[in-house]
Parts: structure tokens; C-alpha cells; sequence
């Protein structure tokens, strides 16, 4: 198993680092419309996102190599939980916190970016809306710190 696999369970599970609270990006205010969790289409949404996410992450040139190895079935469950839970979902995540868990991986900014883009391209596969994938990519890029290893503690 590489370091990345067993640093996270795909790059999903950085919604839940601890380092900042999610309930703001997941839409808990009932006032403000559906949550994140529900425009991402609930578990089975989600379930097909990450599905495909790591498939991408798989055949992507820039970070391919950090899955070689993975097993990808325990991959998928574990990101579902994570990132359903981290957008208002019902899932309940009780695996590492990010920092702790990219400790050692030696993750370029650009490796982040890559990682991202997948998501990010997952998701409108999966016909999620633009302000969607917007606030997922937010979520995201807040635990940047946490992810390379710059988060104060």
C-alpha cells in the first residue's frame, strides 16, 4: 500500500480534519435550502461520486501513483463516510484527523490541485451544479493547511 493510502482513505476524507467546522459548508440552516450532503445526492450520490473520484485519481498521471496498490473497495467506504458526514450527511467518520494522517506524504500543491480537479470533475459527471462543486471545492481548499502539512496547531 502506498503512502497515500494509508496516510488517508481518498482525498474526500479531508472534509472532517478537525481543523475548522464543516457545518458552515454543509448547510445546516434549514432556511438556506438543501445541504450540501442532499445537492450531492445523499449516500447514493455521494457513494457514485467517490466511486468515480477514485477512478479518476487512479488514471490521473499527476497523482496516479500515490493509489498503486490501494484497495479501493475499503477506500470508497471509508470517503463516503467521511464526506457524507462532512456535508451534512447522516455518516458517521471516525477515522484520523487530516493533519495527522498527511503527516508524511509529501504532497505537492500541485498534487492537491490534481486531486481536486478529479472531485471536482466527478461531481459534474454525476450532474451536481456548478455552485455544488463550488462549495465542495471550498470545503476542500479550506483544509489545504491541514493536507500539506502548514496548518498552525
Amino acid at each position: 500500500m502506498t503512502k497515500f493510502a494509508r496516510r488517508i482513505s481518498g482525498l474526500a476524507l479531508i472534509l472532517m480534519s478537525g481543523v475548522i467546522s464543516l457545518n458552515a459548508f454543509a448547510g445546516d440552516d434549514e432556511a438556506a435550502g438543501p445541504s450540501v450532503y442532499e445537492r450531492l445526492g445523499e449516500m447514493d450520490g455521494i457513494t457514485q461520486i467517490v466511486t468515480d473520484t477514485v477512478e479518476l485519481h487512479h488514471n490521473n498521471p499527476d497523482i496516479g501513483h500515490f493509489f498503486d496498490g490501494v484497495d479501493d473497495e475499503n477506500l470508497i467506504k471509508h470517503v463516503v463516510a467521511f464526506f457524507a458526514a462532512g456535508t451534512g450527511g447522516p455518516a458517521n467518520y471516525e477515522g484520523r484527523d487530516m493533519t495527522s494522517s498527511h503527516a508524511s506524504m509529501d504532497m505537492s500543491d500541485a498534487d492537491f490541485d490534481s486531486a481536486v480537479s478529479d472531485v471536482a470533475k466527478a461531481a459534474e459527471a454525476n450532474g451536481i451544479d456548478a455552485d455544488t462543486i463550488a462549495a465542495v471545492g471550498a470545503i476542500l481548499e479550506s483544509l489545504r493547511p491541514a493536507i500539506m502539512g502548514t496548518a498552525e496547531h
